[in-house]
């Protein structure tokens, strides 16, 4: 009867384990697989001004409203600004970028890169 019961245990416990490492490998492929939008604003001059930095935050809230998909990073470099975003559906999501900076007035000045899975 222990010997059942031991076995039963440790069965059990290898179950577990395994559908947790089944878990971790699904998230973690999952996380790989996304792709990542980086927008990039060509900014008026070398440094960003504060109505500049005003605009990149409106236009981050502005994607988490739309729903786009998930703000990764953000930041200013000489003379552009960069939003990067990870998205279920880069066509999808690149018009729905389109339109949030349209809306901004900045679509004239502004490109997009994709790329393949969390690398950041």
């Amino acid at each position: 009867m222990t010997a059942a019961l031991l076995l039963l245990l440790i069965s059990c416990g290898k179950s577990e384990q395994s559908s947790t490492v089944d878990l971790i490998k699904t998230v973690a492929s999952e996380a790989r697989t996304k792709p990542r939008i980086e927008v990039t604003i060509k900014l008026n001059g070398d440094q960003a001004t504060p109505d500049e930095l005003t605009l990149q935050k409106s236009i981050e809230d502005k994607i988490e409203q739309a729903h786009v998909g998930r703000l990764v990073s953000s930041g200013v470099e000489a003379g552009f600004m960069t939003i990067t975003v990870e998205v279920e559906n880069s066509a999808d999501a690149i018009t729905k970028l389109r339109t949030v900076l349209q809306g901004a007035g900045v679509l004239d000045r502004s490109a997009f890169k994709v790329s393949a899975g969390s690398q950041q």
